[in-house]
């Protein structure tokens, strides 16, 4: 039964080595395709001002020149996947990269295909570009010299497992994940060792050298791990071979390796020092004591720092589910915009003309119904922006309609209808920049008159920040519904919004049409504005599943060693509760002194707990406390069970 048991919770870790290698290889093929072989990815950030087109000219003609073999990652914006889109840059010949070829992905991605250069002339320059040519020192020496001079930062990231477990062990619910494996493992070692507690004794009592008895259970533990964690290795490796391909089973299986491997060396240590302090001693074979009083000691410590473990990661979790939630929530938000486009304008040395035509274009996308404005001004600092930071935006209708809200059908629904005199002063301060931002008094006048005033509470309406594309989620904002574009002046407000994205135009195609009628042509470039934000909000669903993961883990721990801790605690005051048992008492009283200690201290733990949550502002106080009372009712219910199942083996001579 013991064995089963050792089986059964062996499988379990391995599982969650396969979970983790399977995520890490998704992760690390969602960067690094691993079909293209690529060597590297450059994540390329421009500084401000510096266009598109002339951006991704230097970068073709390093490419050129180093044979770097780049390859831009963008995602599928013309027909609405999540699959990514690779585009070589010109000057990359390789026979892997062929446009309309069909790349397999490892993941939920779905399989990703070839593009011609053509579809750079949408993208943004800045961004992430595979490195599938030669990347050895004097080609990343002479990428960074040029970086340097054109003031573009580079980050890299090479095809090395290091570089994916740092990124890795970044990320708090991997940390938690692997602290909760650790709990987990010593968890099974104490329970290894109270299952072989009288063996031991018989055999120290048989003269048998110490080393030989070290090793025999550090063997017996182990053996059946390691014959669980090759049945589980193979059947895993020859899943992905038949449903993915060969190409993920090497780095697969690294990774699983690597994992598994950590986790036997975690095990032999605890093994080793576990044992050594649980020594059988003269003295308890002496007085026939079933196991050492040391194995006692080590449950209550393994208990205490499970338990405190266990409080400690439930808030960070909350707020890591919640942010899961609100990335979720994100990404639909830019699925939703991902046929949307920004249009980066290049003022010549005549600036009255390029806005006139900035102005034409606008006008005329707006009359099929294909402009929508938002640009949302904050009080918090710029870095300081969260869902509970106030901000009041300036509509139009488009936009709302673009993300989804009719704030007719939602007006009964925190989000409220209201004059202007009911608006806060950030609000009303926007009402008075109509004189500015307008064409003429008569228009300003009309703006503030014709567009309606909402106040959004608790519920969340996404919306553009001010001077860029970034996407804020407030649970306090302020909603102008401006009438339409019409009254805005030209170079007053139309152009700066369209320039910093704050205006955005529905497809490409009609966009580079209506721009070439207005008389744009070069001066602008065109591009998604969602490409960047979809492929980032795919990375956060994993790190949840990592959390939820560590929560189960050390809840898992914290039962066992519950279970453990007390039927060592039973086992070692059987001689003593017997014949009270005998006499009538009932087991949870005999239990009481400890059952009483424990709930103390689960309560002042997660008083502590509380206090700290309560002084960061942080949610959570509520689940703490819960839990904490979960967790001593649960221990409880096991003393009293392990005593009273002593008390049972006694009778039926199987202690």
């Amino acid at each position: 039964m013991h064995r089963r048991l050792l089986v059964v919770s062996s499988a379990l870790m391995c599982a969650l080595a396969v979970f983790v290698a399977w995520v890490l290889c998704d992760l690390h093929d969602r960067s690094l395709p691993q079909e293209l072989h690529p060597f590297a990815v450059v994540t390329v950030t421009l500084p401000d001002g510096m266009d598109d087109a002339d951006a991704l000219r230097q970068l073709a003609e390093q490419n050129k020149k180093l044979g770097l073999g780049l390859v831009r990652i963008v995602p599928d914006m013309e027909h609405g996947t999540d699959a990514q889109v690779f585009v070589p840059l010109p000057g990359t010949t390789l026979q892997s990269v062929k446009p309309g070829m069909l790349i397999r992905r490892f993941g939920s991605l779905p399989d990703g295909k070839v593009a011609g250069s053509d579809r750079l002339n949408s993208a943004s320059a800045g961004g992430q570009y595979l490195v599938c040519g030669r990347w050895g020192d004097p080609a990343r020496t002479g990428l960074g010299t040029w970086a340097a001079g054109a003031g573009v930062r580079l980050e890299y990231g090479d095809d090395d497992l290091a570089g994916d477990l740092r990124m890795l062990l970044g990320q708090s619910s991997f940390r938690a994940a692997l602290g909760a494996t650790v709990a987990l493992i010593a968890v099974l070692v104490l329970f290894w060792l109270s299952f072989k507690a009288r063996s031991r004794a018989l055999r120290v009592l048989a003269g048998v050298p110490a080393w030989k008895i070290q090793y025999d259970d550090a063997v017996g533990l182990m053996l059946p791990m390691l014959m669980v964690a090759v049945i589980v290795d193979a059947a895993t490796a020859l899943g992905v071979l038949v449903s993915r391909g060969g190409v993920f089973v090497p780095y697969l299986l690294r990774v699983m390796l690597l994992l598994e491997a950590t986790a036997f060396a975690c095990l032999l240590a605890f093994t080793l020092v576990l044992s050594a302090v649980c020594w059988p001693s003269v003295r308890m074979i002496a007085d026939r004591q079933p196991m050492p009083r040391g194995l006692l000691r080590a449950s209550v410590l393994v208990k205490a720092v499970v338990f405190v473990a266990v409080l400690a990661v439930l808030a960070p979790s909350m707020l890591s589910f919640r942010e899961a939630s609100d990335a979720t929530r994100e990404q639909s938000v830019w699925q939703r915009l991902r046929d949307q486009v920004s249009v980066s304008v290049t003022f010549g040395p005549d600036r009255t003309d390029m806005d006139a035509k900035a102005a034409v274009l606008i006008h005329a996308m707006e009359r099929q119904g294909k402009a929508a404005l938002s640009y949302t001004f904050t009080d918090g600092q710029e870095n300081q922006t969260t869902t509970d930071t106030p901000v009041a935006g300036l509509v139009t209708r488009s936009w709302l309609d673009l993300i989804g809200i009719d704030l007719d059908l939602d007006a009964t629904d925190g989000i409220t209808p209201v004059n202007v005199d009911r608006l806060d002063d950030p609000a009303r301060q926007i009402i008075d920049q109509f004189v500015t931002w307008a064409k003429d008094d008569a228009q300003a006048r009309r703006l503030r008159n014709e567009s309606k005033y909402y106040v959004a509470d608790g519920v969340t309406v996404p919306l553009l920040k001010g001077g860029s594309d970034e996407m804020l989620f407030s649970r306090h904002a302020a909603i102008i519904v401006v009438p339409d574009l019409n009254g805005f002046s030209d170079s007053g407000f139309l152009t700066p919004a369209l320039s910093s994205r704050n205006i955005v135009l529905t497809g490409l195609d009609d966009t580079r049409r209506q721009a070439a009628q207005a008389g744009l042509g070069a001066a602008i470039s065109v591009r998604y504005i969602a490409e960047t934000q979809i492929l980032r909000a795919q990375f956060s669903a994993y790190f949840a599943w990592m959390q939820a993961a560590a929560i189960i883990l050390l809840l898992a721990a914290l039962a066992m060693v519950a279970l453990v801790g007390a039927d060592v605690r039973a086992t070692l005051r059987a001689g003593h509760d017997y014949p009270l048992l005998l006499a009538g008492y009932a087991p949870g009283r005999l239990a009481t002194p400890t059952i009483l200690a424990e709930t103390l201290f689960a309560l002042a733990t997660a008083g502590v707990v509380s206090i700290i949550l309560v002084t960061q502002q942080s949610d959570g106080v509520s689940i703490t406390l819960l839990v904490a009372a979960l967790a001593a009712l649960f221990s409880a219910v096991c003393h009293r069970t392990a005593t009273a199942s002593r008390f049972h083996a006694i009778n039926d001579r199987t202690l």
